[in-house]
């Protein structure tokens, strides 16, 4: 976080221990090396905001957690996005009511990834030339952050909720 974002205090960090949305994310791991030929996937540590939803209910829900059927269109489509840097998604940061902020820190099973440019008809990642097989994650440029977008559920787990104020 101290990275990429100055001038804020860490008033708290919750590890987020959820069994359900945990099994789902070690099954989707398991189908993605399988459709890799037992190579296992690529992950990265991302940063999430939830702007307008209280990040508690993906972090305590019993199905998915990250959910793509709540996700808003964005500059590569419907999909969930995650952020490189912290500073990124800090502006789509969920504000409590004292005025403090909270994003979720997660682990993001990127796959093979595709760096494309916006493009807001996606749905799902193209598939890879001449083949059937479609990449597992798209990945591009914003604000000067690299951003990770997925197309569905159980690929990512929110591993801390990190609540903090700006100064």
């Amino acid at each position: 976080m101290s990275k990429t974002m100055q001038s804020f205090q860490i008033k708290e960090i919750k590890q987020i221990q959820n069994i359900s949305v945990w099994n789902f994310f070690l099954f989707q791991k398991e189908e993605m090396a399988r459709r890799s030929r037992g190579v296992q996937p690529k992950s990265a540590h991302v940063w999430h905001g939830t702007k307008l939803t209280d990040p508690t209910k993906i972090c305590e829900d019993a199905n998915n957690g990250f959910n793509v059927q709540y996700s808003r269109m964005g500059q590569w489509g419907t999909g969930i996005y995650f952020a490189e840097d912290a500073k990124y998604s800090d502006s789509y940061a969920y504000r409590n009511s004292d005025g403090s902020k909270v994003m979720i820190l997660a682990e993001l099973l990127t796959g093979d990834e595709i760096d494309l440019n916006p493009d807001m008809s996606l749905k799902e990642p193209p598939k890879k030339a001449g083949r059937e097989i479609r990449y597992d994650t798209v990945t591009g440029k914003r604000k000067g952050s690299k951003v990770y977008i997925v197309y569905d559920n159980g690929r990512a787990y929110p591993k801390y909720l990190v609540t903090y104020k700006t100064l």
